[in-house]
């Protein structure tokens, strides 16, 4: 009720539920009749009630919309792959000159997917409607129940303002009456001692706290003077009209807080109660109806996929029209048709074509080093006497070097003779030593030729020949005018039996390279390469030191160089020997 007398929208609606019952049995025994009027926090017990279903709708919004979505989001998917897949159908069927069985039927159950996808989304539309209309629904009732909230603390509000109203009219009338008390006594004393009488002993439960007060109240009338019996009577008549005063305002605020409680607990309280009953009663009842409703709609939704997949009239489901396909004549038709339109098998064998490579790739493909690999080997490979190196060297120096000064002595470019070597590896029937890049550095073509002869595997001259060729310089020399004649030719005939013990591709490559090196020194006025320079270049190559001590490394250098020289200056005779 407000302040001018009339009720609230709330209170109003309470009024029209008084006729819900407010008393419950226990629905186990079917007794212990409850009435919640009776029961402290019994509408705080209601009110939470009502919270918890209205919770439960909300919960229910949330799945209703989340459902939607799936069944919308499940239809539109389903209908684009329909469609994409009729589409794909129809461009293949314009490919094709004619429809098979299996075809036909995949393009039936294919179609059946459109209707399922429409019967999705219309069950994702009422889904989200019947969402909608819930949430509202919520909305409008928790306005219904704050209302009522608000409308039983009101209430309870101006009940506890005219209690603590009541409290200090009451606390202000005891302290009254205790005063008008203890005046009483003491003008009644006064009196009595004045006429000679005896004071009457009355022993009251509420004399002490009186006592104290009067005293309290009367020392703040008094003070430290003794007051007269006429000022003492006139003061006591005072204090028993102020405690009359309180007494009538303590009656007042006592009638009219008790006329509130009354209305509240009697009137108010349970029309709130009932209003609120029937909120829970009335939420409960829709949250039901609306699971039915879903229910129903669901199992609509189903029964219509399930109509959709087998019709219950004359037409042919799913399972029909998987049936209605003939394989077999699917697959003659299909040959009949390739037969018409495809020529006849070659049965003729493939004949082998080789990929024809360019002749730089073969020359990568299939490389011939020299360099590192014996005599034996590259001119059993290369078919040949002599290595291929070996003459381009020569002919290259007979033809550009023989008067170049300090031939074989001086050392080529690292880069350019590392080059020259790379393509001798690679193809030395492609390398030409006569262009003009490889000719104006002649050093570069006589440094490949050491280093060609320095690599050889086991040496131009046999270790067993290489033994016996020292053999013949195993002193050291005596410097004479001239040897023996006896002492010469012992010489050359041991070395001529040596070079002939030779294998044949060491006697021919060691045979062309000798030759080779004594047109150099002829040209030595020129070159200052005469034998002995030459022994001191070739010796070492020709015949490289066994021993890795550096003494007899020595010895052996200085003995190859001796026998290089003597086969250099008696070279027609040896070979003449042969």
């Amino acid at each position: 009720m407000s302040a001018n007398g009339e009720y609230s929208e709330s209170e109003k609606h309470a009024g029209s539920q008084t006729s819900t019952s407010l008393s419950f049995v226990s629905p186990s025994t079917g007794a212990g009749q409850v009435d919640l009027t009776e029961i402290d926090g019994g509408l705080h017990m209601l009110l939470e009630r009502s919270r918890g279903s209205l919770n439960s709708c909300k919960e229910a919004v949330v799945f209703l919309k989340s459902r939607a979505k799936v069944e919308e989001d499940y239809g539109r998917a389903l209908q684009k792959a329909a469609q994409q897949t009729v589409r794909l159908m129809d461009n293949g069927s314009k490919a094709s000159s004619g429809m098979s069985t299996q075809q036909a039927a995949w393009q039936r159950l294919v179609e059946v997917h459109e209707p399922l996808a429409a019967n999705r989304m219309k069950f994702a539309i009422t889904l989200f409607e019947m969402s909608e209309y819930l949430g509202n629904y919520v909305k409008t009732k928790e306005n219904v129940r704050r209302k009522l909230r608000e409308t039983e603390q009101r209430y309870q509000r101006a009940i506890d303002e005219s209690q603590q109203l009541l409290d200090k009219a009451r606390s202000k009338y005891d302290m009254q009456c205790a005063e008008w008390e203890k005046l009483l006594v003491r003008c009644g004393d006064s009196k009595q001692a004045e006429t000679g009488a005896a004071v009457p002993s009355i022993h009251s439960t509420n004399s002490r706290s009186a006592k104290h007060v009067g005293n309290a109240v009367s020392g703040i009338i008094f003070g430290k003077h003794k007051p007269t019996l006429e000022s003492l009577d006139r003061i006591t008549q005072e204090a028993g009209v102020k405690a009359k005063v309180a007494n009538e305002a303590y009656k007042r605020l006592l009638q009219q807080t008790n006329a509130m409680r009354r209305d509240f607990y009697d009137v108010q309280q349970p029309k709130i109660l009932a209003s609120v009953m029937g909120l829970v009663e009335e939420v409960d009842q829709f949250l039901k109806f609306t699971l039915g409703k879903y229910a129903y709609t669901y199992e609509s939704a189903v029964l219509a996929d399930a109509i959709t997949l087998k019709p219950m009239d004359s037409q042919v489901g799913m399972v029909e029209m998987v049936g209605d396909i003939d394989s077999k004549a699917d697959l003659d038709t299909y040959v009949q048709a390739a037969m018409a339109t495809t020529a006849r098998v070659d049965r003729a064998s493939i004949p082998y074509r080789e990929y024809r490579m360019s002749p730089r790739a073969r020359l990568y493909a299939n490389p011939r080093p020299i360099f590192g690999v014996s005599l034996h080997e590259q001119l059993a490979r290369d078919a040949r006497r002599v290595p291929l190196v070996v003459v381009r060297c020569t002919e290259a120096v007979e033809a550009f070097g023989l008067q170049n000064e300090g031939i074989y002595r001086q050392s080529g470019q690292s880069s350019q003779v590392q080059r020259l070597r790379s393509e001798f590896d690679l193809d030395a029937e492609h390398v030409d030593l006569h262009a003009s890049s490889y000719a104006s550095d002649i050093n570069n073509i006589a440094s490949v030729l050491k280093m060609y002869l320095r690599e050889l595997p086991g040496g131009l001259v046999p270790q067993a020949q290489r033994t016996t060729m020292l053999a013949h310089f195993s002193s050291e020399p005596v410097h004479s005018d001239s040897e023996g004649e006896l002492e010469l030719a012992q010489k050359i005939s041991g070395l001529a039996a040596s070079i002939r013990d030779m294998p044949q591709v060491n006697r021919d490559t060691l045979r062309c390279l000798l030759t080779h090196l004594d047109k150099v020194q002829a040209f030595q006025e020129y070159n200052m390469m005469n034998s002995e320079n030459l022994s001191i270049v070739f010796g070492p190559t020709i015949l490289p030191p066994l021993d890795n001590a550096p003494s007899n490394a020595a010895l052996d250098i200085r003995r190859s160089a001796r026998l290089v020289k003597f086969i250099l200056d008696n070279r027609r005779a040896i070979f003449d020997a042969l």
